[in-house]
Parts: C-alpha cells; sequence; structure tokens
C-alpha cells in the first residue's frame, strides 16, 4: 500500500464552500487511485495531536511517498476561529520534519485574493497581509512543489517561486452526462454560486429580461440573496428564476441547462481566478459561457467547450438569440465537453501531484 500525508489547516474540511469542500474531494481520490492517506487536518489542537503520531510513525520506519497540503483562505497562522497565531510553528516545522526524513513536500496554494480590494473585506486584508507574506516566504524554504489553481497566477506572488510551479485546477466531480428537455424549448442558461463581491450577473440578468424565449436559473444561498438581491430590484422579469439549492439538488439544473453561465466583468482577478463551478459543470456535461478577457474564457475557448462573448449587453443579447435558434452548436459543444471530461477528474488531478512529487 503506497502512503501519503494530506495536510490542510482548515477544521470544517467538506463543508459547502468551495475553499473546503476542494480538500475533501483530493483525500477521497489519492484514496481512489490506491494510498493510504495520512490525514492532518482541523484546528491547531487536532493538527498537533495527528502530527504528531505521524512523526512517531516516520521515526518507526513507516515511508510515505510524499506530503500533499492545500492552504486556506486565511493565512496558515491565523485559521484558528479567534485568527490568533496561537500555533505558530506547528505546520511548518512539520514540512521541515518531513523534508529532513525525505519527504517531498507539495502545496496548492488556493488564491492570492488578498492582493485584491473588494468592498468591506479590504481592511481584513490589510491586518492579514503581513501574515500572507508569512506565508509565502515559508513555501520558498520548504515546498519543492508549488501548485496553483492556474499559472497566470504565479504573475501576482511576491517575490516568485524559485521551484517547480505547476497548475492544478479542481476536479471536474461526478460523470453524469444525463440531459433532460427537448429540442426546441429554448434555451436553458443556469447559475450556480455567489453573488458577491466579484460576481455581479447584472448585465447577464438585464440581456435575458429582453428574450423571452430563454429562461435563467439564479441559483445561490438563501442568505447571500436576502443580503444582495436588491440589486437586482427591476431587472428580474418572469423567464428568471431564483433558487436556492444544494448538495444533490443541483444535479436537476445541471440536467436541464442548456449552458452554465461565467458572464462576469473582466476584473485583473479573473485573468487568474479558476472557478470551482467551471469544472463542477463540466463534469455534468453542460457547456459554459464565459465572457472575455478572463481565464475561464481562454479555456472555454481553447477546450471549444462554450460560446464566449465581450462584456457588452447588445453582444449578449445577439449571441442569446442566436443560440436559441441553433440547438446545432449547442450540440456540438456538448459532445466537446465530454469529450474533454475525463482528462479533469479529482483523480486526474492526484495523479499528477504524485507523478510530480515522486
Amino acid at each position: 500500500m503506497r502512503r501519503m500525508i494530506f495536510h490542510c489547516p482548515v477544521k470544517n474540511v467538506g463543508n459547502p464552500d468551495a475553499s473546503q469542500l476542494r480538500p475533501l474531494k483530493m483525500i477521497e481520490a489519492f484514496r481512489q487511485i490506491g494510498y493510504d492517506v495520512a490525514v492532518v487536518y482541523g484546528d491547531g489542537a487536532e493538527r498537533k495531536k495527528s502530527i504528531a503520531a505521524i512523526k512517531r510513525s516516520i521515526r518507526d520506519g513507516v515511508k510515505y511517498d510524499f506530503l500533499y497540503s492545500e492552504s486556506s483562505t486565511l493565512p496558515t497562522l491565523c485559521t484558528e476561529s479567534h485568527h490568533l497565531p496561537s500555533y505558530p510553528f506547528l505546520d511548518f516545522a512539520f514540512f521541515s520534519f518531513c523534508r529532513r526524513h525525505g519527504i517531498r513536500v507539495g502545496l496548492f496554494y488556493r488564491d492570492i485574493y488578498w492582493r485584491f480590494s473588494f468592498g468591506n473585506e479590504k481592511w481584513k486584508m490589510k491586518l492579514l497581509k503581513p501574515f500572507y507574506i508569512y506565508d509565502l516566504i515559508m513555501y520558498r524554504r520548504l515546498v519543492d512543489v508549488l501548485f496553483l489553481p492556474s499559472k497566470e497566477m504565479l504573475g501576482y506572488i511576491p517575490f516568485g517561486f524559485p521551484g517547480r510551479v505547476d497548475e492544478l485546477p479542481p476536479g471536474a466531480g461526478k460523470m453524469s452526462f444525463t440531459k433532460t428537455g427537448m429540442p426546441g424549448q429554448g434555451l436553458n442558461l443556469l447559475y450556480i454560486g455567489g453573488l458577491v463581491p466579484h460576481y455581479d450577473l447584472r448585465m447577464l440578468v438585464k440581456a435575458v429580461s429582453e428574450i423571452p424565449e430563454i429562461t435563467f436559473t439564479l441559483c445561490c444561498r438563501k442568505d447571500e440573496w436576502k443580503r444582495v438581491g436588491h440589486i437586482y430590484d427591476g431587472l428580474i422579469s418572469n423567464n428568471i428564476h431564483v433558487v436556492h439549492k444544494s448538495g444533490d439538488e443541483l444535479d436537476a439544473l445541471y440536467r436541464e441547462a442548456d449552458l452554465f453561465c461565467i458572464y462576469v466583468k473582466a476584473h485583473e482577478y479573473w485573468r487568474f481566478a479558476v472557478p470551482f463551478k467551471l469544472f463542477e459543470s463540466i463534469g455534468h456535461g453542460c457547456p459554459v459561457l464565459a465572457s472575455e478577457g478572463t481565464w475561464t474564457a481562454d479555456f472555454v475557448s481553447r477546450e471549444g467547450i462554450g460560446p464566449v462573448c465581450r462584456y457588452d449587453s447588445d453582444e449578449l443579447v445577439r449571441l442569446l438569440r442566436e443560440l436559441a435558434r441553433n440547438r446545432e452548436k449547442l450540440a456540438e459543444y456538448r459532445k466537446r465537453v465530454t469529450d474533454i471530461a475525463p482528462e479533469h477528474t479529482w483523480q486526474m488531478r492526484c495523479r499528477k501531484v504524485a507523478h510530480l512529487l515522486l
């Protein structure tokens, strides 16, 4: 049995938030490809206990192929519920211990959101910035392979990274390509995810409201809609449905959709950001509509899995009307999605990690 160590300084691994769902998907996939996974996650006290047990096993002669870590959206030293650095040496000392025992370390650096200012989180990011910088310094010293959602993100990392860098976007999840609905029923659009601060769907909503033969399902958390739904006042028409579903409930939404929409204004952040739902939609065989100037648009265009449109209301309306009339094009997109989906499973992501660290 091959063994590896999975490290993640997050307590609620597996909750519906994409940043914490990803580690659980990776753990499951490592097991599915044949690894006995020694897991280190939870709060500082839980991680300390797990680390002590793994250290004992290493001293007793147990061999681990590699250590793979997934970073938190918070700095490593600030992941306790009170965000104070109660365990300042725990995690990085463990990385150092593993390397001294011949275990290579790979780390997935989740995001560099802290370098951008979005609404009322600006002050929080300023306070945390020194801790984010400290993480990057320790990565340079202790990480053999740095994984990023996209290689484009490397350009936003202060002082770069001296070792191997490769991209490791999310996986496609379940392979479920069933499509419901009959040709000639118009065009069914879908969005699932957050609405703030950089997911502004007002242009998309406005365009759909002008085309009665198109339906748009906007799925978000109920509390988030209560908080920000007012910005869509006067834009929601009868062919736009706001729903609040999660988990397996999403499967039916994907089956009914002709296009999953990641149509956002191309803020600089979107040049490297990789949406979790992009690959989830691929796993459901659903083509993707993307806006120009984003990493998503480059990927969608390169793979031929959907239309790309300039962030312009008139152009979007023209494109949607054309697609509603041309279901043959939609069928081509769907065929291409199902062709590439097996290349983007969570298991394939884990095999890449193992290959690069071994």
